[in-house]
C-alpha cells in the first residue's frame, strides 16, 4: 500500500549533502512517528497545523518538506497542506524542536494512477507527454501557489509537484534522479573545501 512512500524515502536517504538529516514517517520507512508541524509556542493539539511524509533537516533547520499523495487528490487538500506548512514554525520530536527554515521548499509527490512514469513540474520545466485530467490542474496550482508565496514573502520559496509511481522512483529511475536534482539545486551551494597548506 505504501510502495511509493517507501521508494521516495529510499531516494531521500540516498541524498549526499553535509549535515543533512532525513526525517521520514512510518509509511516512508521511518521510526513510526508522524512528522507533525506546529505553529504555536506549545506543541499540542491547538498549535498542530500539518502532517508531512518527509522532511530534510540541514544545519538544524527543516529546509525541504515532502508530501506524498494518491492520484486525483483534490486541489483544496493540496492547497491546504502547503499553506498550513507555510504557517508552521517547527517540528517537535522527543521534546526537541526543529525549526522550519526561513527559506524552504515544499514538494508534493503525486502517485500516477496507471503506473506510467511521469514528472510534472511546470516551474522546473520537467514534463513528460502522458496526462490525466488532474495534471493541468496541478500545473496551474503549482504556478499560482508559487506566485502567492512570493507575493506574501512566505518561508516556502519553492513549491513543486513530482508525479510518478513507485517503480519510477527506484534509485536509478528518472523520477528519483529528478527529485534528487530538484532538492540539491535548491539547497545552498556549498563553499569550496579549503585545502590545508603543506609544509
Amino acid at each position: 500500500m505504501y510502495e511509493l512512500q517507501r521508494a521516495v524515502g529510499t531516494v531521500l536517504r540516498s541524498i549526499e549533502y553535509p549535515d543533512i538529516e532525513v526525517l521520514l514517517d512510518s509509511a516512508c520507512g521511518g521510526e513510526g512517528t508522524q512528522l507533525r508541524l506546529y505553529g504555536g509556542e506549545i506543541a499540542g493539539g491547538d498549535s498542530f497545523l500539518a502532517s508531512v511524509d518527509a522532511a530534510l533537516v540541514v544545519n538544524g533547520e527543516i529546509k525541504v518538506v515532502i508530501g506524498i499523495e494518491f492520484s486525483n487528490v483534490r486541489s483544496l487538500y493540496l492547497c491546504g497542506k502547503v499553506f498550513a506548512t507555510a504557517l508552521s514554525n517547527y517540528h517537535s520530536r522527543r521534546k526537541l524542536r526543529i525549526p522550519l527554515a526561513d527559506k524552504m521548499m515544499f514538494i508534493q509527490v503525486i502517485q500516477h494512477p496507471d503506473g506510467q512514469p511521469q514528472i510534472w513540474s511546470e516551474v522546473a520545466g520537467k514534463r513528460k507527454a502522458k496526462r490525466t485530467f488532474r495534471v493541468p490542474q496541478y500545473a496551474y496550482l503549482e504556478r499560482e501557489i508559487n506566485r502567492l508565496l512570493q507575493d506574501t514573502k512566505s518561508r516556502i520559496r519553492r513549491y513543486v509537484f513530482h508525479y510518478g509511481f513507485s517503480e519510477s522512483f527506484v534509485l536509478d529511475g528518472s523520477d528519483a534522479k529528478a527529485l534528487k536534482k530538484e532538492i540539491l539545486d535548491f539547497l545552498p551551494l556549498l563553499p569550496p573545501m579549503v585545502q590545508p597548506l603543506s609544509t
